[in-house]
């Protein structure tokens, strides 16, 4: 996996990347819009979108 590329859709990490809720460390970075939407889906009690439909994971 490319280091600027977000694991979670794919597209670039940008300047500003968060990390995944979905890990206990927090410890894989993911592009502002997919943390914003794992951010937005655990608000709404919304299961996260799991590794394994990640397309570069």
């Amino acid at each position: 996996m490319a280091e600027d590329r977000c694991p979670r859709c794919g597209g670039p990490l940008g300047e500003r990347p968060a990390r995944s809720r979905l890990t206990i460390a927090r410890a894989v970075m993911i592009c502002t819009a997919c943390g914003t939407d794992e951010a937005i889906r655990e608000a709404n009690s919304q299961a996260p979108v799991p590794f394994d439909e990640w397309p570069m994971s």
